[in-house]
């Protein structure tokens, strides 16, 4: 028998001995559930960066149209000022994001015997999560009980990281469900009330300097041609985000069931039912990564 034959049945006694798995075979489940959370993580990042360009191009298509002497670098700049806000809320999402990226990777890691770890950078991100607020208010788009839910995984990531906590951290992982759920709800609210309220406002400035065209083609019939050509396409680019948003919601629909079943069920990880979830879970998952890369 090899090193890593008599490695990997060790962990196996170390974990069916301590009561948290049936037997090696069943950690298939905890590897597909880690794994589908990591590529809805990877889905989302493409709608921060989208959601500040969204601005940006907002600013200069309403300066390039109205303005009588438009200077594209001056409109550039002013754009950039004008949704630095965004851009730094965006940063601190990203960091949220992270952390359920994080949270797959440990999880994978365990459930293939190895030894994970731990991104520093994101010690310090529940003072950086109470700035992040609700579009148009000064309310906290995550509540103090959630921040101290998101606080205690980010916890006992480092410590799954530093300490070898091996035997049992599967287990524990999983009994922090109060906190992946406040952190893909943070992130299924911040897609919703504040990505798409800006695809909104973007949609509807874009009604706005079609009108505003519709005049200028009088005068320079072929320049209002070509700039009607370009307000349509941004126009498609949207709706293609929109779908985007709303399959990433189902998606975390699915990801919340999934793991509600896989903690119930980490006992008997061949459950029938657990195993019809993280097919429904993968299926969402796979329709998410086409609509958002067709989208972006």
């Amino acid at each position: 028998m090899d090193i890593r034959t008599r490695t990997v049945l060790l962990a196996c006694a170390l974990l069916v001995g301590a009561g948290l798995l049936s037997g090696c075979a069943n950690l298939s489940a905890v590897r597909s559930y880690a794994d589908e959370t990591k590529k809805l993580s990877e889905a989302f990042d493409p709608m921060l960066a989208a959601s500040t360009s969204s601005c940006v191009d907002k600013f200069i298509r309403k300066k390039l149209i109205t303005a009588r002497n438009f200077d594209a670098l001056a409109a550039e700049e002013d754009a950039t000022a004008l949704c630095g806000t965004m851009a730094d809320d965006n940063k601190i999402i990203a960091d949220l994001n992270a952390l359920l990226e994080q949270y797959a990777d440990t999880l994978a890691a365990l459930a293939n015997e190895k030894l994970p770890a731990y991104k520093e950078e994101l010690d310090g991100l529940k003072v950086s999560l109470g700035k992040v607020k609700l579009p148009g208010s000064q309310e906290s788009l995550i509540n103090t009980d959630k921040l101290a839910a998101i606080s205690s995984l980010a916890d006992l990531l480092s410590h799954v990281a530093t300490q070898q906590r091996q035997k049992s951290a599967i287990s524990d992982l999983l009994e922090h469900e109060e906190a992946i759920t406040a952190i893909t709800g943070a992130l299924k609210d911040y897609s919703t009330l504040n990505y798409r309220a800006w695809l909104h406002d973007e949609k509807r400035e874009l009604r706005v300097l079609r009108a505003a065209l519709a005049e200028a083609g009088k005068k320079e019939p072929l320049a209002a041609n070509y700039l009607k050509t370009l307000l349509l396409s941004a126009e498609r680019k949207i709706d293609g985000q929109e779908k985007s948003v709303d399959a990433f919601v189902k998606a975390v629909d699915e990801l919340w069931k999934t793991h509600a079943e896989l903690r119930l069920r980490l006992h008997s990880l061949n459950d029938k039912e657990l195993l019809a979830q993280l097919e429904n879970f993968a299926t969402e998952v796979v329709k998410l990564r086409r609509q958002v890369q067709a989208a972006f």
